[in-house]
């Protein structure tokens, strides 16, 4: 084999990072698509690699930065994604040594105090062994038939389509404090996760009720099914069968959705949450506890 070298993403690697993405998962993503994803922050980007001589892409270990709050703290966090290694060096240390060269660089409280991922259960248990990760809980899936028939009761709340920057901002600064453990949902995390990511269309719906903002969700339809926290209604314009979304440790939302036939099972794709601190402030054993975790904090929608 011929030499590797590892060393954090340098400006014009994104070309043979996506290439690297796209062989190995069968894939056609764009590089704005890419740019989205992962863009450029104040500390630069957190990633890094594994290249041959010519700068061909062997393996690739990345985060998407984002805040979490603990409490009334919150930490730079992030949220790894489009971890890979081409087929040639599978087998070898390959992986791993880029594994351990991202966590030398990031894995400190300046860089990324906090570190989360969604495995699936196969990089589940590697992750566990040879990563160090800890597990947090498994993804809370909900799911439900759409009705055909929908009553609401229109006298009492409003339903709208649309984002409204102003009322994610209100609606999260009265909300925030339900939550114990979740990633920060301002308007900039809801803007840049929803409204900026190139080729795909979410659909924003708000309930409103006497003047406030009560409640949001953000869905996308994939494959006949809508994924979201919430309508029917959309469901059946966009000529859904289903809906499904990740509700967790939100025991008031939970109690809802139970009472109108969401039923809570095992993940289809068998996904669990793991994470891993770098910093005091991040408590693990808190997140295991109270973790609040939607659809929207993993890159599968």
């Amino acid at each position: 084999m011929a030499k590797v070298t590892f060393r954090p993403y340098r400006p014009g690697d994104e070309v043979a990072i996506n290439e690297g993405f796209n062989a190995v998962f069968g894939l056609q993503r764009s590089l704005d698509e890419w740019r989205w994803k992962f863009p450029e922050q104040p500390e630069g980007r957190f990633i890094m690699l594994a290249v041959d001589p010519s700068g061909r892409v062997l393996a690739h270990y990345g985060a998407v930065v984002g805040r979490v709050q603990f409490g009334d703290r919150t930490v730079r966090a992030g949220q790894i994604v489009d971890a890979y290694s081409r087929e040639e060096v599978r087998g070898t240390r390959v992986f791993s040594t880029c594994y351990e060269h991202f966590i030398s660089a990031f894995g400190n409280p300046e860089g990324l105090p906090l570190m989360f991922g969604f495995p699936g259960r196969r990089h589940y248990d590697m992750g566990l062994k040879a990563l160090k990760y800890i597990p947090i809980c498994s993804v809370p899936y909900w799911s439900r038939r759409v009705r055909r028939r929908i009553i609401l009761p229109a006298w009492r709340f409003e339903v709208r389509h649309g984002f409204d920057g102003d009322e994610v901002n209100d609606l999260w600064r009265r909300a925030a404090f339900r939550y114990d453990v979740t990633v920060v949902r301002d308007v900039g995390w809801l803007a840049r996760r929803y409204r900026e990511r190139p080729g795909v269309e979410y659909q924003h719906l708000s309930v409103g009720q006497r003047g406030h903002t009560r409640a949001w969700a953000v869905a996308r339809a994939q494959d006949g099914v809508l994924r979201l926290a919430a309508l029917d209604r959309l469901a059946s314009r966009l000529r859904c069968a289903r809906l499904e979304l990740w509700l967790g440790n939100d025991t008031s939302a939970e109690r809802t959705l139970y009472d109108r036939g969401w039923r809570r099972q095992p993940c289809p794709l068998d996904m669990l949450m793991v994470a891993r601190s770098f910093s005091p402030l991040v408590d693990l054993d808190r997140m295991q506890r109270g973790c609040y975790v939607t659809m929207g904090d993993s890159d599968l929608v």
